[in-house]
C-alpha cells in the first residue's frame, strides 16, 4: 500500500490556498478597478451643463445607478472582500509559523565541518559519548540523552564507513539513491478518515466547475460577433433589412434584436396594459404633431419585439414612459435606447457590405434622432433645450417665418432671437445659445482629387479624395480635381496636397495632438457621446456607395482627411455626391456634388528629360549606373542589357502590350453588356 507524507503543520496547504486565492482575485481585483478607472476617465468635465442635460442626468441616475455604488452592492465585491481578508490571514499565518527542518546531516549532529579527517571525527566522538551516554545522563534528562546519543551513534558509523560515507555525499542518504516520494498538500487530520468528501471536492471543482466556466465562456464567445452583437440578431438583421428601408422599417428591424428578448421582454400582464397606454400616446402625437398614422403591431408578433418598438418611439416624440408605467419600464427603455446605439452598427455594416446608399443614409440619421430624441420630419431646432413645439408655433403665427435649423437661429439677429425665445428667462436663453454655439457647424473648404506623381487622372490609378473641413463658414469652396498649375501660387498648392497625401502618418499624429471637441448635447440619451461624422462618396442615380465611409472625430478649427480609392476603369467625367454626415446631431450634414474627370494613360504629359550635358560619368561609377537606368529602364539596367536589345524588342512588347488592352477592353464591354 502506497504510503503518503502529510502537511502536518498545514504551510503547503496554506501556500496552496494562497495560490489558488491569488489565481481568482488577482484578474478580478485588476478588470474592476479598470473598469472604475475607465468609467471615471470617460466622465469629461466638459459636458454639457444645461438645465435640461442637469435634470435628464438626475433622472437617469434614479433608474440607473452609479458605477461605484452599483459595485458595492454586488455578489463580485463580497467575493473580492472576503477573498483578499483570507489570503492577508493566510499570509500572517504563513509569515508567523516556524518551519521545522526534516534534513538529517551527520556533520551538523557531531558538530562538525565537512572534509574532517577520521581521527578527528573518533575524537568528537568520544566527547560527546562522555556527555550523552545514557549511563552518565542526569536524573530526568535519561529519554532526551539517550535520543541524542542514538543519534550522534548513527552519525558516527555513517562518517566512519567508507560506503555510506560516499552514498552521504554523492546521494544525500546513507543507503545510497532513494526512490521519488510525492507529498500532499493537506492536513493529515483533514484527510484521514475524510477521503471521500476531500476527493468529492477535488472532483466538482476541477472536474465539473473548471470545464462549466470555460464552456460558459467559450459559449458566449461562440455566441456573439467581433462587436459584441449577438449572432442571432446578424441573422434578423441580415433577413430583416432591405435596400431601400426607411426610418420605419429600420426601427421594426432593429426592434427584433434578440438582447431586447434577453433583457427586456414583456414580464406580466399589466406590462402589457401599460405598453398599450404608451402606444395610445405614440399614435396621438403622431397626429398632432405631423398627420401619420401610427402603425400597431398586432398579437403574432413577439412580445419583446412590440416592447423594444414602442419604447422606441416613446423615445423619438420624447414622451415620458414614467407617467404611465413603472420604473422598470423606464429602465428597459434606457436599456434598449443604449443598445440600440451600440447593435446598429450592425446594420450599419450590412448596409455598407451591400453598398446600400439610402439605407446606410438611414441609419446614420436614426443613431441622430436616437442620441437627440427626435422624430423624422420634426424642426432640428428642437435638440436645443427648452425649444418646444408650442414656442415654434406662436412664432410662426407672429411673424410668419420658419425657424427650424439651429444654423438658422444662429444666423438671426439678436432681437429676432430674444423675440422668438421671449417665452424663456434669462437663464434658460443663455442655455439655448450655449448649446447653439456647441453644435458644430462644419463646412467644405476644399473637395479635390490627387493622384500622387501624376498631373492628371488616369484610368486605373490610385485616387486620393483630400476634403478639407472647417467648422465655421467657408466663403469660397474648391471641389474641382488637380490640373496642370499656371502660376505660382498653384503650384505650391499642389506641393502642398502632394505631401498632404505622402505624409499620412505625419498628418495622423498632428490630428492626435490636435484640440477636441468638448461632449455633445445629448440629454436624452443615457451616457456620454462626442461628435463623430462619416465621410463618403455615392451616386444618388443608382443608391450605390462607391467609396466606403471614413469616420472622424475632433474637428475644432480644420481638419484634412484623406480617403484613397481604386479609380474607375474606363475615362469619363464621374459626377459623385460628397456625404458627410454627422453621428449625434440632425440637422447638420453636408450633401454636395463633385465631379471626377478620368483621363486615358496616354494623355500624361511627357516628362521633361534630364540634363545630363555637364560630364559623361564612367560606366563603372554610380552615376554611370543611374544614366544607364534612366536611358534603358531599370531591369535592363540590372541585367546589364544594351539599349540596341532593348530597342529589338521593344515591337514585340508593344504587341503583348496591345494583346493585353485589348483583352481588358473586351472584358469591359462584355461586364458593361451583362
Amino acid at each position: 500500500m502506497a504510503q503518503y507524507t502529510y502537511d502536518e503543520q498545514g504551510f503547503n496547504f496554506y501556500y496552496f490556498l494562497i495560490s489558488v486565492l491569488s489565481l481568482c482575485l488577482v484578474p478580478v481585483t485588476g478588470q474592476t478597478f479598470y473598469s472604475l478607472y475607465k468609467k471615471g476617465s470617460g466622465k469629461s468635465k466638459d459636458i454639457c451643463q444645461c438645465q435640461t442635460c442637469q435634470k435628464e442626468r438626475k433622472h437617469a441616475s434614479v433608474v440607473k445607478p452609479s458605477q461605484a455604488k452599483k459595485l458595492l452592492t454586488s455578489p463580485k465585491f463580497l467575493f473580492l472582500v472576503i477573498g483578499w481578508v483570507a489570503v492577508v490571514l493566510l499570509t500572517m499565518q504563513v509569515a508567523n509559523a516556524e518551519v521545522k527542518s526534516v534534513n538529517w546531516d551527520p556533520y551538523e549532529i557531531l558538530g562538525i565541518s565537512e572534509g574532517t579527517p577520521l581521527a578527528d571525527i573518533k575524537k568528537t566522538f568520544k566527547k560527546l559519548s562522555l556527555v550523552y551516554h545514557p549511563d552518565k545522563a542526569k536524573a530526568g534528562t535519561e529519554k532526551e540523552s539517550e535520543e541524542r546519543f542514538i543519534d550522534i551513534t548513527k552519525a558516527y558509523k555513517v562518517l566512519t564507513d567508507d560506503d555510506t560515507r560516499k552514498n552521504f555525499e554523492e546521494f544525500g542518504h546513507p543507503d545510497g539513491k532513494q526512490s521519488f516520494t510525492m507529498g500532499v498538500a493537506l492536513p493529515k487530520g483533514l484527510v484521514e478518515g475524510n477521503g471521500f468528501f476531500v476527493l468529492s471536492f477535488y472532483a466538482l471543482a476541477f472536474g465539473l466547475g473548471l470545464p462549466y466556466f470555460i464552456a460558459q465562456w467559450w459559449y458566449k464567445s461562440r455566441r456573439l460577433t467581433k462587436d459584441k452583437i449577438l449572432n442571432k440578431t446578424m441573422g434578423v438583421f441580415v433577413k430583416g433589412l432591405k435596400e431601400n428601408d426607411g426610418f420605419k422599417e429600420i426601427v421594426h428591424v432593429l426592434s427584433g434584436a434578440h438582447e431586447f428578448k434577453e433583457s427586456t421582454d414583456v414580464r406580466s400582464g399589466s406590462e402589457e396594459k401599460e405598453l398599450t397606454l404608451i402606444n395610445n400616446s405614440i399614435a396621438e402625437e403622431l397626429e398632432n404633431r405631423l398627420g401619420e398614422k401610427f402603425d400597431r403591431l398586432d398579437a403574432s408578433v413577439p412580445g419583446y419585439r412590440r416592447k423594444a418598438r414602442t419604447l422606441l418611439y416613446a423615445h423619438f416624440l420624447r414622451i415620458d414612459v414614467a407617467t404611465k408605467g413603472s420604473n422598470a419600464l423606464l429602465k428597459d427603455q434606457k436599456f434598449i435606447v443604449d443598445k440600440s446605439i451600440h447593435i446598429l452598427q450592425g446594420l450599419m455594416q450590412i448596409a455598407t457590405v451591400k453598398q446600400w446608399l439610402s439605407s446606410t443614409c438611414a441609419l446614420m440619421e436614426l443613431q441622430q434622432h436616437l442620441l437627440q430624441a427626435t422624430y423624422p420630419g420634426e424642426a432640428s431646432i428642437k435638440q436645443l433645450p427648452h425649444i418646444t413645439n408650442a414656442l415654434l408655433r406662436k412664432y410662426y403665427r407672429s411673424k410668419k417665418v420658419h425657424v427650424s435649423t439651429v444654423q438658422q437661429l444662429c444666423d438671426m439677429s439678436e432681437v429676432e432671437r430674444k423675440q422668438l425665445l421671449k417665452p424663456l428667462s434669462d437663464t434658460e436663453y443663455l442655455d439655448v445659445m450655449e448649446v447653439a454655439h456647441r453644435i458644430p457647424k462644419l463646412s467644405v473648404k476644399k473637395a479635390v482629387f490627387k493622384v500622387i506623381g501624376d498631373k492628371i487622372i488616369t484610368t486605373g490609378a490610385i485616387i486620393t479624395f483630400i476634403l478639407k473641413l472647417q467648422n465655421g463658414q467657408v466663403t469660397s469652396v474648391e471641389t474641382t480635381q488637380e490640373v496642370a498649375k499656371v502660376n505660382e501660387e498653384e503650384e505650391e498648392e499642389e506641393e502642398e496636397d502632394e505631401a498632404i497625401v505622402s505624409s499620412q502618418a505625419e498628418e495622423d499624429k498632428k490630428n492626435k495632438d490636435a484640440k477636441t471637441l468638448p461632449m455633445a448635447h445629448t440629454p436624452y440619451y443615457p451616457g456620454e457621446k462626442k461628435p463623430c461624422w462619416w465621410i463618403f462618396l455615392g451616386d444618388p442615380k443608382v443608391n450605390r456607395i462607391l467609396v466606403p465611409h471614413k469616420k472622424v472625430t475632433d474637428i475644432v478649427d480644420e481638419q484634412t482627411i484623406k480617403i484613397p480609392f481604386p479609380g474607375p476603369p474606363k475615362p469619363g467625367v464621374y459626377t459623385f455626391s460628397l456625404y458627410v454626415k454627422s453621428d449625434t446631431y440632425t440637422g447638420t450634414d453636408i450633401l454636395q456634388d463633385i465631379k471626377l474627370k478620368v483621363q486615358d494613360p496616354s494623355e500624361l504629359p511627357e516628362e521633361e528629360p534630364v540634363d545630363d550635358s555637364i560630364s559623361e560619368p564612367e560606366e563603372d561609377s554610380i552615376a554611370g549606373q543611374m544614366k544607364m537606368m534612366r536611358e534603358q529602364g531599370f531591369a535592363t539596367a540590372l541585367a546589364g542589357g544594351s539599349k540596341d536589345k532593348k530597342e529589338e524588342n521593344g515591337d514585340s512588347d508593344s504587341d503583348s502590350s496591345s494583346e493585353d488592352e485589348a483583352d481588358y477592353v473586351t472584358e469591359s464591354d462584355s461586364d458593361k453588356d451583362e
